[in-house]
């Protein structure tokens, strides 16, 4: 590919390697919360490890780890900057959407295990915050999958290097549909209103909004991971 950018010296290269390593951290993040969290209730013991959902662990052990890494990821979205203004602008939504669900925290129904946090006056209105703001995320980052990771300004110039571009954009596309799917999971399965004994007897239908939030972070994570590759000491085998 095209390096002409890599071959400078001072500010710019710098940036180019900033901008890149600022998508890797957005990526690893993404890729080790749901693990983080469930090492973390583990280790100190709680009652319950798995909870519901990811928004659940709130009020576990792993509260801090929960708070913490939704406001860096808000942080590194806010600083986060594209190649054009929308790009920009979903970044700066990303951010804000990032706290909004750190913030403002799903109810307290359905969680089971120790309790780390309790939130005295919760008010009704913070789950349709939490939700609204949470879907719009997982939406936003499907938008970069489709619409802003396949662009690129680095121009493929042999066989090799346009199939692995090729290769990297189908892989974009898995992660954005893979994304709306999982959260079209959780929203089927709310809506379908299964009966509670059903939902007790099976441990899939149970924390079926845990595991498809965990799906969801993984395409969405590898999408950012894979994006961010181009300035690794190593290759990705069939992607670089």
């Amino acid at each position: 590919m095209s390096t002409n950018s890599n071959n400078q010296n001072g500010g710019p290269d710098e940036a180019l390697i900033s901008y890149q390593q600022l998508r890797m951290f957005i990526g690893l993040l993404g890729l080790c919360l749901s693990l983080m969290l469930f090492l973390t209730t583990f280790l100190l013991k709680d009652e319950s490890p798995f909870k519901l959902s990811i928004s659940h662990y709130y009020y576990s052990f792993g509260h801090i780890i929960f708070v913490g890494t939704l406001c860096v990821m808000g942080g590194l979205f806010g600083t986060y900057r594209g190649k054009n203004k929308y790009e920009n602008l979903v970044s700066n939504l990303c951010g804000i959407l990032a706290v909004l669900v750190a913030v403002f925290p799903t109810k307290f129904d359905g969680y089971s295990g120790s309790i780390y946090f309790c939130l005295e006056n919760y008010k009704g209105w913070f789950s349709y915050v939490h939700y609204a703001s949470a879907g719009l995320l997982f939406a936003l980052f499907a938008v970069y999958c489709f619409a802003f990771f396949p662009k690129t300004s680095e121009i493929p110039e042999t066989p090799e290097e346009i199939l692995k571009k090729k290769r990297r954009d189908i892989y974009y596309r898995i992660c954005g549909f893979g994304i709306i799917l999982s959260v079209l999971c959780i929203g089927m399965i709310a809506i379908l209103k299964i009966n509670k004994d059903t939902i007790e007897s099976s441990v899939f239908l149970t924390y079926s909004t845990l595991i498809f939030e965990t799906t969801s972070l993984f395409f969405f994570s590898t999408s950012w991971l894979l994006k961010s590759s181009s300035t690794w000491k190593i290759k990705v085998p069939f992607f670089r």
